[in-house]
């Protein structure tokens, strides 16, 4: 089993940078849960390839 994390936990994550946890605040919904390939995913997608 995956394990999940809520939005909250991810964006106060030391596992990402600033600027990605700014990313999470956007696209991330409150009381969801995630993997953490989906929140790559989801950041990678914002980016649309600026990388």
């Amino acid at each position: 089993m995956k394990e999940m994390f809520t939005k909250d936990s991810l964006v106060k994550s030391d596992g990402f940078s600033a600027i990605d946890r700014d990313i999470l605040k956007i696209v991330l919904v409150d009381g969801t849960q995630y993997s953490l390939i989906e929140v790559k995913n989801l950041i990678r997608k914002f980016k649309g390839g600026i990388n």
